[in-house]
């Protein structure tokens, strides 16, 4: 099996969502309330910052974001039992401390036989839909 290689990796502190036990709109498909999460782990990535604490500006007033991704080998993340979903949080990436959820998951790296090697986790500065409401 191919083993592809991070280049300039971190730690990246992962708290992941558990659907188990959190309330879930059936109509949206996302969290009510406050996620459930699990305990943090830790494992290493590879970041890519497209924009830290980019200032804008909305009706509401001056908002600050993040974006960017993390590239993860899905070696690591199996040997961790990590299994990466939408909304799941990146509390620290490096020595960095960040409250960034996943968005959208990208495989790369593909080799057959195998499949995809690397993960793509693209996350934001963003609290999933309604979580804030009645708190």
């Amino acid at each position: 099996m191919i083993r592809p290689n991070l280049i300039h990796s971190v730690t990246v502190e992962i708290q992941q969502i558990d659907r188990s036990e959190t309330f879930m709109d059936p109509d949206a498909r996302e969290p009510i309330q406050h996620a459930s999460r699990d305990a943090i782990k830790k494992v290493q990535g590879q970041p890519r910052w497209n924009s830290q604490q980019l200032r804008g500006h909305e009706r509401a007033g001056s908002t600050e974001t993040s974006l960017g991704y993390v590239l993860f080998r899905l070696e690591d993340l199996d040997a961790q039992s990590i299994i990466l979903q939408v909304n799941d949080r990146f509390k620290k990436i490096g020595r960095i401390n960040t409250d960034v959820f996943i968005v959208r998951l990208e495989f790369q790296g593909h080799y057959p036989p195998d499949g995809p090697t690397l993960v793509k986790a693209h996350f934001e500065d963003r609290q999933p839909s309604k979580q804030r409401r009645g708190s």
